[in-house]
């Protein structure tokens, strides 16, 4: 699959979430930020978990380290929250539709780009909310000084991918951007 097609069929959906969460305007607060934490964690709880059962079949190993609940978890810890708190958040009960290898990739394909972004956020968030990769931001913080090579892995595995999952590649990355976007905005989906 040509990332440039991934690309061009979620970009509308793309700058859609970045505009309505704008997350690098001033008046964006550290209870704000938390809340933010939650609604990923709510998503990622239960999008992993299928994932992980689907990729491991196909590609074992691949998914482990690309994980990030620990991470949104170490995060929401390290703002004040405990075991108890995590057992209230709300999860998502909608996903997009995980079937096959290629609706998998094309979903992780969303979750991987936000590595990239999230990057820029952490350094914003250190400068205005004062958290830090280890202290509060490690979730945004992609995959650190290794974020560049597991995006370039990424992108190698899909140019390998058969063209005959293109299709389920598209449909399911435009799905998981609508419905992430709608849920990080606080729409209901539990």
């Amino acid at each position: 699959m040509e990332l440039t097609r991934l690309r061009n069929a979620t970009e509308t959906l793309h700058r859609k979430i970045e505009k309505d969460l704008d997350l690098l305007r001033p008046s964006f607060t550290l209870g704000q930020y938390v809340a933010l934490l939650g609604r990923f964690w709510g998503f990622h709880q239960p999008w992993e978990s299928e994932m992980d059962a689907l990729l491991e079949l196909e590609l074992p190993g691949f998914f482990a380290p690309r994980k990030k609940l620990e991470n949104i978890e170490a995060d929401l810890r390290f703002l004040g929250f405990e075991s108890e708190d995590l057992l209230h958040i709300p999860v998502c009960g909608k996903l997009p539709p995980l079937k096959r290898i290629g609706s998998a990739l094309g979903s992780l394909y969303v979750i991987e780009g936000s590595s990239l972004g999230g990057r820029i956020l952490a350094r914003h968030f250190g400068g205005h909310l004062g958290i830090a990769p280890d202290a509060g931001c490690r979730f945004f913080s992609g995959y650190g000084e290794r974020t560049g090579e597991m995006w370039s892995a990424f992108r190698e595995l899909l140019a390998g991918r058969p063209p005959a999952e293109d299709e389920e590649m598209l449909e399911a990355s435009v799905a998981t951007f609508e419905l992430l976007g709608r849920w990080l905005e606080g729409e209901a989906h539990e």
